[in-house]
């Protein structure tokens, strides 16, 4: 009988033990659980494009919710078939439909890519012939968006 209550124990000690093992705040998990590769809500892909999870090609980080000092940042990356100018062209009629919100977009000078502006916020969006395909990268306030 004390065998079994405290075996009963051990098991309930563990159960309890592990969904906290992942939570940041208890020192567990990674460092941010809001890294990931979540598709942006307010930055579209055209349709036929499909994202690229390999290993370092997109990801997304947000903090802070949607307040004034939240932060929303991130790289992803779409392969699909099209003409570089037809998907740059979709992309200057799509980012200033209100449900996104952003600025008609200006032509980076030397390449084939927008620049779009909401805000502070910046979104650069490249296209890439690779082979018969395209790749697409949208950066959002990274290092290549907030450059130019």
């Amino acid at each position: 009988m004390r065998t079994s209550r405290s075996l009963a124990a051990a098991l309930a000690a563990v159960a309890l033990a592990i969904p906290l093992a992942g939570c940041p705040s208890l020192g567990g998990g990674s460092a941010s659980r809001e890294l990931s590769s979540a598709q942006f809500d307010d930055i579209p892909a055209p349709r036929g494009f499909v994202i690229d999870l390999s290993e370092g090609r997109s990801y997304s980080y947000s903090e802070g919710g949607g307040g004034t000092a939240s932060i929303r940042m991130g790289r992803l990356e779409y392969t699909g078939r099209g003409e570089p100018e037809g998907i740059l062209q979709w992309y200057a009629a799509e980012m200033p439909r209100p449900i996104h919100g952003w600025d008609g977009g200006a032509p980076v000078e030397g390449a084939s890519a927008m620049m779009f502006r909401r805000g502070k916020e910046r979104c650069l969006v490249t296209v890439t012939p690779e082979g018969a395909s395209l790749r697409i990268m949208v950066e959002r306030n990274t290092g290549g968006a907030a450059e130019r």
